[in-house]
């Protein structure tokens, strides 16, 4: 097995701006041109500190404020194909804003509503069971949900659905279950819906509505509603030809051969996605104006609908504060915040918070700060990541976008975290 050094990040994360000076990228300093950003990246992938790299800003009307590349798709193949801007990667979680997008024309055709119960689609929520923690012998103690999930808790992930590697009570159901002799139930949510944010599984759970309601694969519903209508062909299912990398326990990074792909497989909304720095980028423009591309013309939402649900924080709705008269829940490691990011498995992800020290939501897409990041970002701007250290943010009222591409685990690479900080930077100063 692969070992990861634990490294204790401060990372702004989302903009990297917050990492201590020792475990940032010395890329990170002062970004005034395009040379600095040139030499940053180049450097990095020159000296093998990070995989093939791509990045791009925009302005809100298309044009380009930066757009780069450098290295190869396999670290240890100076002959294998160039990264580009058309390189397909497999995005991740970069897929759910998608998803959720897709699920929010559904709310525009008033075919669903953020107060639905996600029951009413799908009844096998009406068997949900929380997990309350284990017995001594370590046995799981299951209980009813307190309360229903919603529509609005799936696209805000404050369902209780938690992904094993940051959720500890998760991750020793799933290795209970793994040593059952029967058939266990799938695992249970880690919380009540509406008492906090888990980040998880929610919007495979919205894909599987939007296939309920729409009688369509997700992935079918996305290319004919999304994709094709904005003009993006390179995108979508994850394809046997992806290499990905990984960081080792001593920090170099080795390449690993693509995996093979399930022909049988459905698609996931939490991240079946593959898509280029081009395509992505062509998705965020429509955000960022409003739902409507600049160049097209095409709307993928309505102007009304990205203002009141893609970068609006809905966290303050989708969890109720309790009575001043209650005390907060009592939760380990910040479990159940927006943005703390924990880590049971290092080879996966390393742990963090992001955008520390800033107030920050979730809306019906991605994460949203809502204080501005001085020199960066305005407030009430998207931001989120793919899991291989893919990261994006989408600034609707300054105009201005910015991606990093590239394929390496763990997530919350302090060597990528700093590149993108020199993207940011450079995009606001530009």
């Amino acid at each position: 097995m692969v070992s990861i050094r634990l490294l204790a990040l401060g990372a702004l994360a989302l903009g990297a701006s917050a990492l201590p000076a020792d475990k940032r990228s010395s890329s990170a300093s002062s970004a005034r041109s395009a040379e600095v950003v040139d030499e940053a990246f180049g450097s990095a992938v020159r000296e093998k500190r990070v995989p093939g790299i791509a990045a791009l800003a925009l302005n809100r009307d298309g044009t380009v404020l930066y757009k780069n590349a450098w290295g190869t798709v396999n670290i240890d193949d100076a002959s294998s194909a160039p990264i580009t801007s058309s390189t397909k990667m497999r995005i991740a979680s970069m897929t759910k804003s998608v998803v959720s997008v897709a699920a929010l024309q559904l709310v525009e055709q008033e075919k669903l509503s953020l107060d639905d119960l996600v029951e009413d689609y799908l009844p096998k929520w009406k068997n949900a069971s929380v997990l309350e923690g284990f017995t001594d012998d370590g046995e799981p103690i299951l209980r009813a949900p307190k309360t229903k999930a919603t529509i609005l808790h799936l696209f805000t992930h404050t369902a209780g659905e938690a992904y094993w590697f940051i959720n500890t009570n998760i991750n020793r159901y799933q290795q209970w279950a793994a040593r059952q002799n029967t058939t266990v139930s799938p695992a249970p949510l880690a919380a009540d819906p509406g008492t906090g944010w888990y980040y998880g599984t929610s919007i495979d759970t919205l894909g599987n509505v939007i296939e309920a309601i729409t009688g369509l694969r997700l992935d079918d519903y996305i290319e004919h509603n999304i994709f094709r209508p904005l003009g993006i062909q390179n995108s979508g299912l994850v394809t046997p030809d992806i290499w990905t990398h990984q960081r080792l326990d001593n920090g170099t990074i080795v390449a690993v051969p693509p995996a093979p792909v399930d022909p049988t497989s459905t698609p996931g909304g939490g991240g079946y996605l593959i898509s280029t720095l081009d395509n992505y980028s062509n998705y965020l423009l429509a955000l960022v104006n409003w739902g409507t591309h600049p160049r097209s013309g095409v709307t993928i939402l309505k102007s009304s609908t990205v203002k009141k649900y893609v970068f609006a924080d809905l966290v303050p709705l989708a969890v109720p504060k309790p009575p001043s008269c209650e005390p907060p829940p009592a939760r380990p490691n910040g479990e159940g915040d927006v943005g703390i990011w924990n880590s049971n498995n290092l080879t996966l992800s390393l742990a963090s918070e992001f955008l520390p020290g800033v107030p920050k939501g979730w809306s019906a897409s991605f994460l949203i700060n809502n204080e501005a990041i001085p020199g960066r970002r305005s407030e009430g701007s998207g931001a989120w990541a793919g899991i291989h250290n893919l990261y994006y943010w989408a600034d609707v009222k300054a105009g201005k976008l910015g991606i990093v591409f590239t394929n390496l685990a763990p997530f919350l690479d302090p060597t990528v975290l700093g590149l993108y900080d020199t993207l940011e930077e450079f995009a606001y100063s530009a």
